[in-house]
């Protein structure tokens, strides 16, 4: 049986994420230290790698849900016109 529930996404631990609040506010504010920018850089690079790690699972997701659309398939719209549809 096919398993249709999204994939459980990783969040950025809340310390961590304080943290990075913290030293964005610091960096932008022009009052963060050199060890500081370090450690900003490397948080960001966590973050970075937490959100692409997670877009691969949701495009996996996507690909394995798809069901029965030809690859070069276009949605169109169709209007009906509701007083012919009675018919």
């Amino acid at each position: 049986m096919k398993n249709n529930d999204p994939p459980k996404l990783k969040k950025f631990p809340a310390a961590k994420q304080r943290r990075l609040d913290e030293l964005l506010d610091r960096n932008s504010e022009g009052t963060i230290t050199p060890g500081e920018k370090t450690k900003l850089e490397q948080l960001v690079a966590e973050a970075e790698e937490l959100m692409v790690g997670n877009a691969k699972l949701l495009a996996g997701f996507s690909q394995r849900e798809r069901t029965g659309v030809p690859p070069r398939a276009v949605p169109v719209t169709v209007w009906l016109n509701a007083h012919h549809a009675e018919r």
